[in-house]
């Protein structure tokens, strides 16, 4: 199966979207949806990413647009946009520097320099950032994500571009480009999570502008010497010899000098003499065919320095783009918990036959994919959590009707209570549920206490000292003194908490009500 950027977008905004219900009746239907899902097509899927795949087809359909499919779209119409405007650029810078009114020749120096040696020290800035994110000595959240022009791009991209668009007459991107907010948000808040999925994308954008760029003076400098009676020349104050000239221009043209014929390749010594402007002298005592040398050189020079080095830089974005999406890892929680919520098994009443007839609970051992797909511990009908709780607050009997809530809601099996004091102390504690393969690790929390900055600290240490693998859940409940422990989606607290929690742009950290 061939994994495309656009279908992990819509797989991570579908499965978002689940995450995001709060009422028991969109709960109880997405849990009859997702079995319902699993039962058609669990006989075709051979790994947990072919189920999470069909799942996310079935979920596609009840979509007129997603997120990826405008992502997509668009990132489609700024790669032709950045290849047009890099070419007109490309084309433009060229014409302008090969200005040539006959009685001044173009000097050779700033045109290499300009096309040429600049190209070579950008191409190595690259390579070393490229080298320093590979290696990791860059801050992962800052990596490929604070530059200029990664900023200048994405803001084109989410900014400019779909107002150009929603003026066409397309009506996919009319009807749908206010999903460009999840994709946005996807790549600021999930920088950790999905940084290679979207650096290079972008990389791959900057490349085809500067390939863009780099063959259109190509192109612009070869037709600009064909039609046109171009001349060529180098002058300089200081005391540079022709010899020293001739040695660096060989140096330059190590590329392409082995299989191209000198007279071609580069000027020779007796040409570079002959092509050097003294000023008192003027142009009239140089020769012709010493002032028109030059241009086989400059042209070589940008196809080898500039063209066929960006080519490299795309194609080596695009095969690093893939192996990005080869190892996805989709075992991530959001997804291990829809994988649990697919093979759990649903309460049913057949109201046909059995109008007045007890409640049957479908057993999923027998709509069990094959046991391979899951590691020890991770769930088959059911998934095991953790409970972080301090008992100082939550009685035995309020611990044990939260525990069937989450049983009962999120098909999830409390297998441990830990007594926490909200304290640096509970490092260690928590440390423990390393060695567990409970996920999510649940914490409890009353909704009306504020989430203060110091707890919103420990909350954070809490989900650092916590296995990657592993989710971290705040479950806010009603003041523990109350029978009902319900909180209603329209709190205010609940309201604020989710807010406060958003902030911290950690996706491993979910806040959840009691139902």
């Amino acid at each position: 199966m061939k994994i495309r950027l656009k279908d992990i977008i819509d797989l991570d905004y579908f499965v978002s979207m689940d995450d995001a219900l709060d009422s028991q009746e969109d709960i109880k239907s997405q849990t009859i949806r997702d079995r319902k899902i699993y039962r058609q097509c669990k006989n075709k899927c051979q790994t947990r990413k072919d189920l999470l795949f069909s799942w996310l087809a079935f979920r596609k359909k009840e979509s007129t647009v997603s997120p990826g499919t405008i992502f997509s779209g668009l990132y489609t119409w700024m790669v032709y946009a950045m290849a047009f405007s890099g070419g007109i650029s490309g084309i433009l810078l060229a014409y302008s520097f090969l200005a040539y009114h006959g009685t001044r020749p173009i000097n050779v120096a700033v045109f290499i320099a300009l096309f040429v040696v600049l190209q070579v020290i950008l191409m190595l800035l690259i390579l070393i950032l490229l080298i320093r994110r590979g290696i990791g000595t860059k801050d992962r959240k800052q990596r490929g994500y604070n530059s200029i022009i990664h900023t200048l791009v994405s803001s084109l991209f989410f900014n400019v571009l779909p107002v150009i668009l929603k003026k066409t007459d397309r009506i996919i991107f009319k009807k749908s480009l206010d999903t460009l907010e999840y994709i946005s948000s996807l790549i600021r808040m999930k920088n950790r999570d999905y940084k290679g999925l979207f650096f290079w994308p972008f990389f791959i954008l900057t490349s085809v502008f500067a390939f863009s760029l780099s063959t259109g003076a190509f192109g612009g400098t070869l037709f600009r010497v064909i039609v046109s009676d171009m001349a060529f020349g180098w002058q300089s104050t200081l005391m540079a010899t022709s010899a020293r000239v001739h040695d660096m221009v060989s140096f330059i043209a190590l590329p392409w000098s082995w299989f191209i014929p000198e007279t071609l390749a580069h000027p020779s010594l007796e040409q570079i003499e002959g092509s050097r402007i003294i000023l008192k002298d003027g142009i009239s005592v140089l020769a012709t065919q010493d002032l028109t040398s030059w241009w086989p050189f400059i042209c070589l020079g940008i196809l080898f320095y500039a063209v066929i080095p960006r080519g490299v830089l795309i194609i080596t974005g695009i095969l690093a783009q893939q192996h990005v999406l080869k190892t996805f890892d989709f075992e991530r929680p959001k997804f291990k918990q829809l994988i649990i919520r697919m093979q759990s098994p649903v309460l049913e009443v057949d109201a046909g036959e059995t109008p007045a007839g007890p409640v049957v609970e479908q057993h999923p051992a027998k709509e069990m994919i094959k046991p391979s797909f899951f590691k020890p511990g991770s769930g088959g009908s059911s998934g095991n959590a953790v409970i972080l709780a301090s008992k100082r607050v939550y009685s035995d009997a309020a611990i044990k009707r939260v525990a069937r809530g989450i049983k009962q809601h999120w098909c999830l099996d409390v297998e441990r209570v830990i007594d926490i004091n909200f304290d640096y102390d509970d490092k260690d504690i928590v440390c423990q549920v390393k060695k567990s393969n409970a996920d999510p690790v649940i914490l409890l929390h009353e909704v009306w206490q504020p989430p203060i900055r110091g707890l919103l600290h420990y909350i954070t240490q809490v989900r650092k000292a916590l296995p990657q693998n592993k989710s971290l859940w705040i479950l806010l409940t009603r003041d523990t003194g109350q029978e009902d422990l319900f909180v209603d989606g329209n709190d205010i607290n609940f309201k604020v908490w989710k807010k406060a929690v958003f902030k911290l742009e950690n996706p491993d950290i979910v806040v959840k009500r009691f139902l």
